[in-house]
C-alpha cells in the first residue's frame, strides 16, 4: 500500500514538472501579446494614436502611415 502511494506522489510530480510548467509558460507568453496590443503610441507627424502592432518604424519613430513617415522625412 505504502508503494503504491509512493507512485501515485511521483507520478504527480512528473505530471507537474512536465506539464503544469508549460502551462503557465503559455499563459504568460498570451498575456504579453495581449499587453503589446493593447499599448497604444502616437504618431510622430500627426499625432494619431494606434497600437504598436500596426504603427510603421522609422528611425525608431512610430508613425500610423506611409504618408506620415515620407511626410515627416522631407521636413
Amino acid at each position: 500500500m505504502l508503494k503504491l502511494i509512493i507512485l501515485a506522489g511521483l507520478l504527480y510530480g512528473v505530471y507537474i514538472f512536465f506539464f503544469k510548467k508549460t502551462n503557465v509558460l503559455n499563459q504568460n507568453k498570451k498575456e504579453n501579446i495581449k499587453k503589446d496590443s493593447e499599448t497604444l503610441v502616437e504618431c510622430q507627424k500627426c499625432g494619431t494614436f494606434i497600437s504598436v502592432n500596426e504603427a510603421l518604424i522609422s528611425n525608431g519613430k512610430y508613425f500610423c502611415s506611409k504618408e506620415c513617415v515620407d511626410a515627416y522625412n522631407r521636413t
